[in-house]
């Protein structure tokens, strides 16, 4: 079948910029050299209907170490080259571009450099056909992404590992808080026991001694279970819609004891509708108007004021009129079972705002305090989902 020239397909009109850039291009090869070094790492151009010839950038050769005229300009040339195990989808892909325009020659792939490194190219090409359709010439380009693809398999590997560090302490977590479960459980168990069989020789100091006893155990079975709690703070938690207010309001009803025995005066308004984990992200609210309540001043009845500002994604405040935190300790707090008050004074586990920073940082964001003491503390938080 007689072949059209590729020159006698109609030609749409065209911009006089683009007109007057490709006729410099043709005439001055100083303007497609500075194209080439400027977006490319080489060109290349085949003849499909003479498929051993293709002409390759000198650019391509060079960035993979060898000498372009000592390089052949036929696809034999690359093939020898490319990593084994890209050259079929390459070629694969190639195939499916010919038969279909729609199926796009965009892969990155894999070259071996000649002194023995893997050099990642973005590789794109476009098929020139003639009035029927029929691919005539292959015109691409080379791009060496090499930087980008190793910053990127580097990254791709800390957070594999960081994934897996994860899982591993949440598993090691969960084991240790079951495991301390049974002798906690065996000790009560057996303070029951001598309180039942020696009930009337228990004198007062035995009967305060063994009071120590289950107290201690049960701090320490509360201490386990926030741990626990800790481990699976996060886990199968899905981001939907949340109106923050609504969220506020089922806030305060959960904590409508405290705030009755406190008097404690709660505002909100206008807080936003955000994409957010739902569960975890009324823990945090739950958490800090819980810690807003418990901390105040003798004599004083706590208020508290919760507001939102389109920030950073939506960034919340919380602030109350309590006793504060001293300055040594704003970077503290945030710490697993880290307390600033004797447990008689204030009860707690001291997980809570560890809770806190780690539904923030599901949250892609970050949590922060500002505060002064006997003068109040204004907790800062962004969500940035």
């Amino acid at each position: 079948m007689k072949t059209i020239p590729l020159n006698t397909r109609k030609k749409k009109k065209t911009h006089y910029l683009q007109d007057e850039l490709i006729r410099m291009i043709k005439h001055d090869p100083t303007v497609l050299g500075f194209l080439q070094k400027a977006c490319l790492d080489g060109v290349w151009y085949w003849d499909l209907m003479n498929p051993e010839h293709e002409w390759m950038d000198p650019t391509f050769w060079r960035e993979l170490g060898y000498n372009p005229s000592e390089m052949p300009h036929s696809p034999s040339a690359w093939q020898d080259i490319i990593h084994p195990d890209d050259l079929k989808t390459t070629i694969d892909n190639f195939h499916k571009h010919l038969e279909n325009p729609e199926e796009k020659f965009d892969q990155v792939v894999r070259y071996i450099h000649k002194d023995g490194s893997t050099v990642y190219m973005r590789c794109r090409g476009m098929a020139l056909r003639d009035d029927y359709g029929k691919p005539m010439r292959m015109l691409g380009a080379h791009m060496n992404i090499t930087p980008l693809m190793e910053a990127s398999n580097q990254l791709q590997e800390a957070n594999d590992a960081l994934k897996l560090k994860n899982k591993e302490l949440e598993h090691f977590s969960y084991i240790a808080s079951h495991d301390l479960q049974e002798p906690l459980n065996t000790i009560t168990m057996f303070v029951d026991l001598i309180k039942m069989e020696y009930d009337k020789r228990i004198d007062e100091d035995c009967d305060r001694y063994l009071g120590y006893i289950s107290d201690s155990v049960d701090r320490m079975k509360l201490l386990v279970t926030s741990l626990l709690d800790f481990s699976r703070l996060g886990h199968e938690a899905q981001i939907v819609q949340v109106d923050c207010n609504k969220l506020m309001d089922e806030v305060i009803s959960d904590l409508d004891n405290q705030i009755k025995e406190s008097n404690a005066k709660i505002t909100y308004k206008k807080l936003p509708v955000i994409r957010a984990y739902e569960t975890e992200l009324r823990l945090l609210f739950q958490n800090l108007v819980g810690n807003a309540i418990k901390f105040q001043k003798p004599d004083t009845a706590p208020e508290i004021e919760i507001n939102a500002i389109l920030k950073d994604g939506w960034t919340f405040s919380v602030k109350d009129n309590g006793i504060g935190i001293p300055q040594k300790d704003l970077h503290n707090v945030f710490g697993i079972f880290h307390r600033l008050h004797k447990l008689k004074k204030y009860e707690g586990t001291g997980i809570g705002l560890a809770h806190c920073k780690k539904v923030v940082n599901m949250h892609n964001g970050d949590i922060w305090i500002q505060s002064e003491i006997d003068q109040g503390s204004t907790f800062y938080f962004n969500i940035n989902v």
